[in-house]
């Protein structure tokens, strides 16, 4: 009986999964004209450009500070695109609404720790740590944002 090498027994591994993305910085950069096109009355406008059922990624860009915000299971990991801003997490929320399922909304955040953000930076927020953009007048801030579902 013949024996076959251990390597020629076990399957190769199939190429690029259908779930295997690269965003380029030049694509991410390019949402951010897109996006300022959007803008809402909270001066954000976000994309999601995939969802995997569990996680999700979106672009966000925001032009002026909006509402801060909490999630009672989701993380988030945020790449910083392009611009900057303060960012204020923890801390408690002023005027708490919950508007939907993960979606708790209020005026702003009292307290907490504030940490100025940039092009290039990875942030991680846990979940139901409140969280809080002041956007400088004239400034922006565009990033990757990646929502992680602990349910």
């Amino acid at each position: 009986m013949k024996l076959l090498p251990l390597f020629a027994a076990i399957p190769l591994f199939a190429a690029g999964p259908a779930d295997f993305v690269v965003w380029n910085a030049e694509d991410l950069r390019s949402y951010e004209k897109a996006l300022h096109a959007k803008l809402g009355a909270d001066h954000m406008a976000y994309q999601q450009i995939r969802d995997y059922g569990g996680h999700s990624v979106l672009v966000v860009h925001r032009e002026g500070t909006g509402p801060a915000e909490a999630h009672v299971t989701i993380a988030h990991i945020i790449y910083v695109i392009s611009g900057e801003a303060n960012l204020v997490v923890g801390g408690t929320m002023v005027n708490e609404k919950t508007l939907a399922p993960e979606q708790i909304r209020g005026t702003s955040v009292e307290g907490g720790e504030t940490k100025k953000v940039v092009a290039g930076d990875i942030v991680h927020i846990p979940p139901k740590a409140p969280h809080w953009y002041k956007v400088a007048p004239g400034g922006q801030i565009t990033s990757l944002m990646v929502n992680l579902d602990s349910k």
